[in-house]
């Protein structure tokens, strides 16, 4: 009787745009197209879209995360990074001893020609010795930090991916966690992480060592010269401070908006089809090109920042040089210290200064990376409000599949003004069919979101078999449920594969079988070239929608559900598809408690009880010739406009 489904389908695929350009899993940030066009056509002008989450929840700025933890994730790679410490320390000493190697070669030239022979070739050696430890400790230090930041990306993805997939179905409602913001996070705010433990921080110890290596050298040489040239130092690391600090805005502004960008991105790709067929592809174009000016300016922005920080670091250093060149000549003519001694200062602080400035440099990735950090431990530190990877609570060992529904009201999360339940009740007999009927949006497939617990109610009580189901083990119960939506969704990859995924990819080849035989599926598959080894491409576009259809009724039924949740299954099929998969699901439902979502009388005018959801109660219940008798009934009203509409 009703044609659309509730805000948040059952299997979480009708998140759509009033335009249908989202992508299944988006819900803000989705693609809007505007045509001077009649509303009749259906092309509706969309501009962005307001949340429905209070700004409170969906704009939170992520807290800051110390790097301590992320170190701490990199536990298991401490032997491997100590390893790659000590080359990063080696490699950065090269540097400070090639100075003090420039300034002992520059004094040999004015020895005697005798020593100035001798000492050259040693000079020389040294030179070699440096060039080969060279070629040892960097490569070494390059792979050894490879190593521990690509384990640590790895880490991190696998942790956060199995938090985002143990999510209650409400926090993807929140349009801060779409499809295009959550993949940006696992592919870019990860890898951004790198340089905080990987390259970048191999860099950062590096540089350390070849700062400290010149200043001991300098002091050593001449110490009041150092101390002289050592006041500037300082404002190295000033202005290496700033540059983090005005940098950090920067890059949580271009994190989000390159997240809405890709969102954008991820929804053209995934409804190209709907896109080719409106010629919309100019104005998809127009819609990213003005997500992607925001990123731009914003990168030109830091790119200035760090230009104007990067040179202000060489106006510093090179003010050092000045300072060694005037003190060391007053030094010199004063006769308290030498002309080599001057030239080991400069050469030893020349390499402190550029590590120092190199630093400095690294400020754009620090910033990203601690940016990034602070988005990803808000994923991996929250924890799910309905945990499906959560194995407390009992299980029962020879389920019924009584339902009861007691007093139950809810509302969404992200639309807490809108309630869809107030105090409804229902009866689910064991191995009766209950259809659920009513207007769009009344709330019908709202129950099965509920049943399958991908919402909790805000009061009242859900019990199967007479225990409350959030004490029920929840992968349990979802195991004893067998659903089949409207609009199915298959993954790409062989028909096999997608009917076994039902049993969690655990299933034989007899059972994989027997299940497509009972949804009327084996004849279609087995005459397809590859048979059950057709890959059915991105949500399963290579076959028609009642082989779709036909192959998810398979995929529900194999694991045994004692539960069948039919949610508008039939209603996007012509006459013929409607028939054969209506078929396959009459089989199906034999001996099991179903519960029906449907809209088309055919479907439902068997079912032992049929319930009419309005108002957020059940407004009228009954067999459906009983309530075709009820005078001025719902029902009977809702027959009658299905009866004038085919006819």
């Amino acid at each position: 009787m009703s044609s659309a489904s509730e805000q948040t389908d059952v299997n979480d695929q009708e998140r759509r745009s009033s335009v249908e350009l989202d992508s299944q899993n988006s819900s803000h940030h989705s693609l809007s197209i505007s045509y001077d066009v009649t509303p009749a056509l259906g092309v509706l002008e969309v501009a962005p879209k307001e949340s429905d989450i209070p700004a409170s929840e969906s704009s939170i700025v992520p807290p800051e995360v110390s790097l301590r933890r992320l170190a701490y994730l990199n536990k298991p790679e401490i032997p491997v990074l100590i390893f790659a410490t000590i080359a990063a320390i080696a490699n950065g000493l090269i540097f400070p001893f090639f100075g003090l190697l420039i300034a002992s070669v520059v004094k040999t030239f004015f020895e005697p020609p005798h020593l100035l022979l001798n000492n050259s070739k040693f000079w020389a050696l040294i030179a070699i010795v440096l060039g080969v430890a060279s070629c040892i400790t960097l490569p070494s230090r390059q792979y050894l930090f490879a190593v521990v930041g690509s384990r640590l990306i790895k880490r991190i993805r696998s942790m956060c991916f199995e938090k985002v997939v143990h999510m209650e179905v409400s926090w993807f409602d929140d349009p801060e966690h779409s499809s295009g913001a959550i993949g940006a996070r696992l592919s870019t705010d990860i890898a951004y992480l790198r340089g905080l433990v990987g390259d970048a921080f191999g860099l950062h110890v590096q540089n350390s060592s070849t700062a400290i290596a010149g200043l001991v050298i300098a002091f050593v040489a001449n110490w009041p010269l150092a101390l002289i040239t050592l006041v500037l130092l300082p404002l190295l690391a000033v202005n290496g401070y700033f540059q983090v600090k005005f940098m950090k805005g920067f890059s949580a502004d271009a994190k989000k908006m390159y997240e809405e960008a890709s969102q954008v991105a991820n929804d053209a790709v995934g409804s190209i089809r709907t896109i080719a067929s409106f010629c919309a592809e100019e104005k998809v174009m127009q819609i990213y090109q003005r997500k992607c000016e925001g990123p731009i300016k914003t990168g030109i922005r830091r790119g200035l920042i760090s230009g104007i920080g990067f040179g202000l670091s060489f106006f510093l250093q090179f003010s050092v040089f000045a300072c060694i060149f005037y003190a060391g000549s007053q030094l010199v003519a004063a006769g308290k210290t030498t002309f080599s001694d001057v030239f080991r200062v400069f050469f030893a602080l020349t390499m402190a200064t550029v590590g120092v400035s190199q630093s400095g440099s690294l400020a754009p990735d620090l910033s990203k990376g601690k940016s990034s950090l602070a988005s990803i431990f808000a994923i991996l530190d929250r924890k799910s409000k309905i945990d499906s990877s959560d194995n407390f609570g009992t299980t029962i060992e020879n389920v019924k599949g009584e339902i009861e529904l007691r007093h139950v009201s809810f509302k969404y999360p992200t639309r807490p003004d809108v309630p869809i339940f107030q105090d409804l009740c229902l009866t689910i007999h064991h191995g009766k069919t209950v259809a659920l009927v009513g207007e769009s949006g009344s709330g019908k497939s709202t129950v099965v979101s509920l049943l399958q617990r991908f919402y909790d109610p805000d009061s009242g009580h859900i019990t199967l078999d007479g225990i409350e189901i959030q004490k029920l083990q929840l992968k349990w119960l979802r195991q004893q449920m067998g659903l089949v939506s409207q609009e199915p969704v298959l993954f790409n990859d062989t028909i096999r594969a997608n009917i076994a995924y039902g049993k969690e990819g655990d299933a034989t080849e007899a059972e994989i079988i027997a299940a497509a035989e009972l949804a009327n599926a084996h004849k279609f598959i087995s005459s397809l070239q590859q048979g059950y080894a057709t890959v059915v491409g991105e949500r399963g576009i290579q076959l028609s929608g009642g082989q779709k259809q036909r192959v998810a009724i398979a995929r529900a039924i194999i694991k045994a559900p004692k539960i069948l949740l039919l949610d508008e299954a039939t209603s996007a099929l012509d006459a013929e598809s409607e028939r054969v998969v209506q078929d396959a699901l009459d089989r199906v439902m034999v001996d099991r408690t179903t519960v029906v979502v449907a809209h088309r009388l055919s479907t439902i005018k068997t079912a032992d009880l049929i319930a009419v959801v309005k108002n957020g109660v059940i407004a009228e219940k009954g067999k459906h010739e009983k309530l075709l008798n009820i005078h001025d009934g719902i029902y009977a009203s809702l027959v009658a406009v299905h009866a004038s509409a085919s006819s």
